[in-house]
């Protein structure tokens, strides 16, 4: 499995800088899903909404913080192909202040 990242996501991370290791946890998620593979990597669910594109978002463990999975990062990627994903957004809950703002930005990182 190859992953590529949006150019973008640097900008998510400082976003998310407040937090203890937000590219930890993405590094971390990136090696489980590489071995696992989509149909295996559990907390991965179809984002609606994207006609042709493949959307998924993912739910990713916060590494070094005493919190589950529902409180942890969300990472919402695009598969181009069998063997390569494209990660587009890399949040957390709360960050957006609606789903549609998140909605519009995957839209425009996709186009």
């Amino acid at each position: 499995m190859n992953i590529i990242r949006h150019e973008d996501i640097g900008k998510d991370l400082r976003n998310l800088r407040r937090f203890q290791a937000p590219l930890e946890s993405l590094e971390a998620w990136e090696r489980f899903f590489c071995l696992k593979g989509l149909r295996e990597t559990p907390g991965i669910d179809l984002f609606h909404g994207f006609g042709q594109a493949r959307v998924y978002k993912a739910r990713v463990v916060p590494l070094q913080e005493n919190v589950g999975k529902s409180k942890g990062y969300r990472a919402v990627f695009q598969m181009t192909d069998e063997e390569n994903c494209k990660i587009l957004v890399f949040s957390r809950h709360g960050i957006y202040k609606s789903e549609q703002e998140l909605i519009n930005l995957v839209k425009e990182r996709i186009s």
